[in-house]
């Protein structure tokens, strides 16, 4: 085994054992995983009960394709942001200084927070789909495209991350992401809106918003339809939000670590 094949075997290991401190601590705090499933998978029982036998009726569909991925992009993305409440309390009581200092890769605490949070989305997204096949939805996509589709909200959640972790750094990082979550969240259900009832000027960016690609991507998996342009939007808007953040994630929790706080 070659020096780097070694490197990334070890971190990709040690990333895994920050991860599974994560998973035990979601267990016995279960903020997480609750906020990242009660909500969607209540969503769309409450949905199903209200308006679903109505939307049968009169359009001869039930939306439950249009509104699991709203649901389950959303759940996802609440979910990262429950994560990332804890982050200051790790700093303050200095448990991120301490993890600095193990002799272990000193991205691995990061890495393993992002690798705990794909597990997440992708265990809470089939929860939220498996209940819309209760409630009558159907997957016309096959299997790899049902992973593909399970796969979506992953790639969404790791990038977004970044930005909860690193707003999570900051001085009042926890009133930060409160209204983060509310603009999230936001911007999935506008999704559902259709393009033709917008005013002109404003579909462009209904269209191409960071997470109506991905809500698209989900839709067309889900019926068969044509992928490729919205799965390279999201695929691009990844890219981006990756590059913005990934370096000031990586210097914001470099501060927090050495200095306790981060200032400014």
């Amino acid at each position: 085994m070659t020096s780097d094949s070694a490197h990334r075997h070890s971190l990709l290991t040690e990333s895994w054992v920050f991860a599974g401190r994560l998973f035990i601590q979601w267990r016995r705090y279960p903020m997480v995983p609750l906020q990242a499933l009660l909500f969607p998978t209540l969503l769309l029982i409450i949905y199903g009960a209200l308006v679903g036998k109505s939307m049968v009726r009169l359009t001869g569909n039930s939306g439950l394709d249009v509104l699991i991925p709203v649901c389950t992009l959303a759940g996802a993305m609440s979910g990262a942001i429950g994560a990332g409440l804890v982050v200051p309390y790790d700093r303050d009581s200095g448990l991120l200084t301490r993890l600095w200092i193990m002799p272990v890769h000193r991205t691995a605490p990061l890495t393993g927070a992002l690798l705990a949070e794909a597990v997440r989305t992708f265990a809470g997204s089939a929860v939220v789909v498996a209940t819309g096949y209760v409630m009558g939805f159907r997957f016309s996509g096959g299997w790899l495209g049902l992973i593909a589709y399970l796969l979506v909200p992953v790639i969404v959640v790791v990038v977004f991350a970044t930005i909860v972790i690193t707003l999570a750094l900051r001085p009042q990082g926890r009133v930060i992401l409160t209204w983060t979550q509310t603009l999230c969240t936001g911007l999935a259900f506008a999704t559902i809106i259709p393009l033709d009832r917008l005013p002109a000027l404003l579909r462009p960016l209904a269209q191409y918003q960071p997470v109506a690609p991905a809500a698209a991507a989900m839709r067309a998996l889900s019926s068969g339809g044509n992928v490729w342009q919205p799965m390279l939007f999201t695929v691009l808007w990844a890219v981006v939000i990756g590059a913005l953040f990934v370096p000031a994630t990586v210097r914001g929790y470099k501060a927090a670590v050495e200095g306790g706080k981060v200032n400014g």
